[in-house]
């Protein structure tokens, strides 16, 4: 398998990690990302792709970016929720206290 079919797959791993942000594994992303960047600087490395193939790579690396950044806002939101229903919680406890 060639490195730019390698690094499809892993993009595609990636992509359909990022498409469910409540089922991420964060060791398992790093892992794929750290794979990503290996893949990449051995591409840069061999000098061997051309403008398409370059066209290609920088597409799906801001797909990437923007499906990343739109699972970090599903999360964040959900922790914001979180955290909301906790003080509430608190809230309800101190004035039932009281």
């Amino acid at each position: 398998m060639s490195l730019l079919e390698q690094l499809k797959q892993v993009d595609e791993s990636l992509l359909a990690e990022f498409a469910s942000p409540e089922s991420l594994q964060a060791d398992t992303v790093e892992q794929r990302l750290a794979e990503r960047a290996r893949l990449l600087q051995l591409l840069m490395d061999t000098e061997m792709l051309d403008a398409e193939q370059v066209s290609e790579l920088i597409e799906r690396s801001r797909l990437l970016t923007q499906q990343a950044e739109q699972s970090r806002t599903v999360l964040a939101e959900k922790l914001a929720s979180l955290q909301k229903g906790r003080r509430s919680v608190r809230a309800y406890g101190d004035v039932k206290k009281n």
